[in-house]
């Protein structure tokens, strides 16, 4: 029996993550969220679109386009931030 339980922990260490694995993973998929969630409202703030439905209807926005020239300045602002 305790040959048994002896060799289930060798097993279940093997297969089981250490804590540096799943500190690295979790850093990467909050990264990755947090560069979508930028991404999405980024988009959305120069959209010229007046209803926005994002996220299955979780997210739903009835808004006032703004200028042209404030979304030109913004994209500009953008490209020159980026050089």
């Amino acid at each position: 029996m305790l040959n048994l339980l002896l060799n289930l922990k060798k097993i279940l260490l093997k297969y089981i993550m250490d804590a540096a694995a799943i500190i690295a993973i979790t850093s990467v998929v909050f990264t990755g969220l947090s560069t979508l969630i930028t991404t999405v409202f980024t988009s959305m703030s120069i959209s010229r679109c007046t209803k926005i439905v994002c996220c299955f209807g979780c997210f739903d926005c009835d808004r006032t386009v703004v200028d042209d020239e404030v979304v030109a300045r913004a994209v500009e602002n953008q490209n020159n931030n980026n050089i």
